[in-house]
């Protein structure tokens, strides 16, 4: 039987930053509060701070984890755009309350990696979608 996927959020801060990247470029590392958890075919919430100009407070996309180097603390993705950027306040009102309290809990313009519900994930990505 095949594993279920976990869910998680990831926090992008100013891509113009020593050791930034883009959502677009499909990787994602942190220097702490690694889930030793994550695995190829998590998928994982793109979340942008209001640092990063293009997608300021808003989530564009979701990312389907293709590889996970745990030593390093990084993961590569396969970066699939939202239809509709889901902006913070929307963010917010989408996620389990659990999971609204480790979002407060991002600095401004920090990255950050952790778990989220299913169902977190799932209607953040049913507010992403064509209306």
């Amino acid at each position: 039987m095949s594993r279920k996927p976990g869910y998680y959020l990831a926090v992008f801060g100013d891509p113009t930053l020593p050791d930034h990247v883009t959502v677009e470029e499909g990787h994602f590392g942190v220097s702490s509060g690694w889930p030793s958890s994550l695995a190829e075919g998590d998928h994982v919430l793109l979340y942008c701070t209001g640092s990063y100009a293009l997608y300021p407070k808003s989530v564009p996309g979701i990312g389907i984890v293709e590889e996970v180097d745990h030593d390093n603390r990084r993961f590569f993705y396969d970066y699939q755009r939202l239809d509709n950027r889901v902006p913070l306040d929307d963010l917010r009102l989408s996620l389990h309350p659990d999971d609204r309290i480790k979002l407060a809990n991002i600095r401004f313009d920090s990255f950050g990696l952790f778990a989220i519900a299913a169902k977190s994930y799932q209607a953040v990505v049913n507010q992403g979608r064509a209306r």
